[in-house]
């Protein structure tokens, strides 16, 4: 059976609390209805189900006893075919209490109080300025914030992953630590809490609501396991004192990222520096055998904080002593929406001179046959791309990709037994 008493209330209510007469602006005095239908409430228009459409009919005497609805019957059809019920809206509260549900006005006092509480000793702007903006809403309003979850546990969860940020500063987390330290729970930062902090982070940290979920939390400084990076070519670190010459290792070697903080760079001969967004390029470029002066670094898809801090090391060991130590920076990404994005955001951030290698026109060209083709959302994001000043270097080239309806993964460059890497000088 139905329980029709919650499903007619909290769809009055619903309505109520989205309504201008719930945020004191109403002009006229305009109803409130529920209309059972065929779409909303088909036991009711049954034949075979009599006892359902009694218990309607039940509930809605009850109700309107109470002065809490008023009752419309179908002309003709008293007691026998509800038209409509319209809530009194002097019966508010007596409304809520029926279904014992939580009045809407109370949820907001208590969601500011411990938006309140959350923001008190928050130093970090953005987690603050969020704080700030949530608490106008609701005051400007009587909205509850659309980033917030209205489910307590997972709203409660949300303001402790926020504060667990400021609390962790700079330091890197895997993501289970961070759920057990702030969260109280290795399983804790999941669902709608890790959704709603990951939105969060890109509206108010980031800015860019297109970064992967991954991308995202690694800029917070939560990772989902240990990170590396991997180069190959002649480049001496110094880490706690010693000095390491990595160039003997022929097939390269691999940095965890949490040491770029403290290594420096002793030394490097690499006149070119090339920076690869897959793995399998870098291997294939390795087992090729790489120039003396080049020095190869695997990327990933988009830098965390750690490898860029490692690539701006890279940039000012150069750029402190310009002219006897020169070097071209190259990135070979894929031929698409994510590789064109990763590479501006590498120029805009750490790489002021870099350039591009294989993402061009003539490549596109001459490997279409191995393309893929473009979903209407993804043309849409190209469309998007294309019409941004910054891209304006690309604008060609994504032209081309929607003309041919393709884009291009850089590892189909090594499909071809003919290709050759050939450097720039």
């Amino acid at each position: 059976m139905i329980e029709y008493k919650s499903l007619i209330l909290n769809d009055l209510l619903n309505k109520y609390e989205k309504s201008a007469h719930f945020r004191g602006k109403a002009k006229i005095n305009r109803r409130i209805f529920f209309k059972p239908d065929r779409k909303t409430l088909p036991a009711y228009f049954a034949g075979d189900r009599p006892q359902e459409k009694e218990a309607l009919h039940q509930v809605v005497r009850e109700l309107s006893e109470q002065g809490i609805l008023a009752v419309e019957w179908v002309p003709g059809e008293k007691n026998n075919l509800l038209k409509r019920v319209s809530l009194n809206l002097d019966k508010i509260d007596a409304a809520y209490a029926a279904i014992s549900r939580t009045p809407r006005l109370v949820a907001l006092a208590e969601l500011d109080r411990l938006l309140t509480d959350a923001a008190t000793g928050i130093k970090t702007p953005w987690i603050r300025k969020f704080f700030a903006d949530c608490r106008n809403e609701i005051a400007r309003g009587l909205n509850w914030p659309s980033l917030l979850p209205e489910e307590k546990t997972e709203l409660e969860g949300v303001l402790r992953a926020l504060k667990g940020l400021e609390a962790k500063g700079e330091e890197d987390l895997l993501e289970r630590v961070f759920s057990i330290r702030y969260l109280g729970g290795s399983k804790n930062f999941s669902g709608k809490v890790k959704s709603a902090v990951i939105a969060i982070a890109a509206a108010y940290c980031l800015q860019d609501d297109e970064l992967a979920d991954e991308d995202i939390l690694h800029e917070l400084g939560i990772i989902k396991t240990t990170e590396e990076l991997l180069l190959s070519g002649p480049l001496v670190i110094e880490l706690r004192g010693e000095r390491m010459d990595l160039s003997p290792f022929p097939c390269g070697v691999v940095l965890d990222t949490q040491m770029a903080h403290t290594l420096e760079i002793a030394g490097c001969r690499a006149r070119r520096v090339l920076l690869v967004e897959n793995k399998t390029n870098f291997h294939y470029l390795v087992r090729r055998g790489l120039p003396e002066d080049l020095l190869l670094i695997y990327l990933g898809g988009f830098p965390s904080p750690k490898k860029r801090l490692f690539l701006e090391k890279l940039r000012d060991y150069y750029a402190d002593n310009t002219g006897q130590r020169d070097a071209v920076f190259l990135h070979w990404g894929d031929i698409d929406w994510g590789g064109l994005r990763i590479y501006m955001f590498l120029r805009e951030n750490v790489l002021p001179s870099l350039q591009p290698l294989f993402m061009d026109k003539e490549t596109l060209l001459a490997y279409r046959e191995m393309g893929e083709s473009l979903s209407p959302s993804y043309r849409n994001k190209l469309l998007k791309l294309r019409e941004n000043p910054k891209y304006a270097a690309f604008w060609e080239l994504i032209t081309l990709m929607l003309e041919l309806d393709i884009k291009l993964e850089q590892e189909a460059l090594l499909a071809d037994r003919n290709f050759t890497c050939r450097f720039p000088c």
